[in-house]
């Protein structure tokens, strides 16, 4: 994809850590309310690149721009949001006193479009929860609150690392059909990190495949299925042919 205006670039990205070699000249893009998945083997950088696109850490070498500025400047602007694999709740906060913990924080930042937070949390199934403590809840509501907590922001941009990665099988389908169903009206544009193919899948626009460190992108997979997504897609044939090309790329990313 070429010629973006706004949404996320990324030209000749590298990293290296002293004398270890993180990422190794990466372009991505990824338009306004796209989902784009990073796919590749553990060490392969995914999650220094989101850090680096989140403003967090600095490139080596090479450019990325978020609506035509830097992302220190759409940091500072509460423009971008970062979702850790932890949930990180704050253990003396209610459920709700969480969900509303980055607009506390940020009280002046996107206000004219802040989310009601209630209101994200009835949408994922907490409203009776909204005065439970983090410790009462199990690993699948404590992400769910990390989520609404994300998105109650406002934040038109999200970079997520593996957010459903310690969740069991069950559990993480319920969040990836969750996610799709959060980020569909809100036109977010998210860089979602994971090691899991139907994830991938599931709720990816596109995904970009990692080859193992130096992280370097092997291929782009297009993901042609119909939104809104939902469950039953995914024992459709072309899920399973979108699983297989992928699965292929990794390969190749992986030198097999």
């Amino acid at each position: 994809m070429t010629g973006i205006e706004s949404g996320i670039q990324l030209r000749g990205v590298s990293k290296a850590f002293g004398a270890t070699h993180a990422l190794d000249t990466v372009d991505l893009d990824a338009a306004p309310g796209e989902l784009v998945t990073l796919l590749g083997p553990s060490g392969c950088g995914k999650t220094t690149l989101l850090r680096i696109v989140a403003g967090l850490v600095s490139a080596t070498s090479g450019t990325v721009s978020i609506d035509g500025g830097s992302p220190e400047s759409a940091r500072s602007r509460k423009r971008i949001g970062f979702v850790p694999q932890s949930p990180a709740l704050l253990p003396w906060r209610t459920v709700e006193a969480n969900a509303r913990l980055l607009q506390d924080v940020n009280a002046s930042a996107n206000a004219a479009s802040l989310p009601d937070p209630i209101a994200l949390l009835e949408q994922v199934g907490l409203g009776e929860f909204r005065s439970a403590y983090p410790h009462e809840l199990s690993g699948g509501m404590q992400q769910r609150v990390a989520l609404v907590r994300a998105f109650a922001l406002g934040a038109p941009y999200l970079v997520m690392d593996e957010p459903f990665a310690a969740l069991d099988e069950i559990t993480r389908a319920d969040m990836r059909h969750l996610l799709a169903e959060l980020c569909e009206p809100l036109n977010t544009t998210v860089l979602f990190v994971t090691h899991s193919l139907a994830e991938s899948v599931y709720l990816s626009d596109r995904v970009a495949v990692l080859s193992a460190r130096p992280g370097r992108i092997v291929g782009v997979e297009d993901i042609d299925l119909p939104h809104p997504r939902t469950p039953e897609l995914e024992d459709d044939p072309a899920f399973f042919a979108a699983e297989t090309r992928l699965r292929h790329l990794l390969h190749e990313g992986a030198g097999r």
